[in-house]
């Protein structure tokens, strides 16, 4: 979840501390901003399960998730270990599938197997009605379509706030 505004970086919460050389997260991160009137507070978990401690504490915090997985790589081990800890606390996902424009991403094939691996976790129905939404995160580019043969056409990352407003409810006080 390293999305911060489309005019900011994109890798809001993962600009230092430890890992920040290897790209990984070690601790749990926060960042937030406002968006159509809303504050959104965002929370970037490790996705190891060797961080299991960090990745709980922080599902704790939150009333969604964004499940960030690369277009290329597809769902990695540790996407299994972040998911399934989701699902046990009811929350709900929005798939971001990341990194569109790469040449050798895979989308279709990707979905695929994150349906696979819902289904492997034994999600609900429910659960699995999840949306989905294309990434360019470094272009500061999301969509709701995806067309392999051309570019994400919108200007920044309003068709995923719109659709975290949505469909992520707001806390309860």
């Amino acid at each position: 979840m390293r999305f911060a505004s489309a005019r900011r970086s994109t890798r809001a919460c993962s600009i230092d501390g430890p890992g920040a050389r290897e790209g990984i997260t070690i601790l749990a991160k926060n960042t937030s901003l406002r968006y159509r009137d809303v504050k959104l507070n965002i929370i970037d978990t490790p996705g190891h399960a060797d961080f299991g401690g960090e990745v709980e504490r922080g599902l704790t915090m939150v009333d969604g998730v964004l499940l960030l997985v690369d277009a290329s790589e597809g769902p990695l081990p540790q996407t299994r270990f972040v998911l399934r800890k989701a699902l046990e606390a009811h929350l709900p996902v929005i798939l971001v599938i990341n990194k569109v424009d790469r040449p050798d991403a895979r989308v279709h094939e990707v979905i695929d197997e994150v349906y696979e691996l819902f289904l492997d976790l034994d999600a609900d129905e429910q659960q699995i009605d999840f949306p989905i939404v294309y990434c360019n995160a470094k272009a500061g580019r999301a969509s709701l379509q995806y067309n392999p043969s051309h570019a994400i056409e919108e200007e920044d990352l309003a068709p995923l706030l719109d659709l975290l407003l949505e469909r992520i409810p707001a806390p309860n006080l």
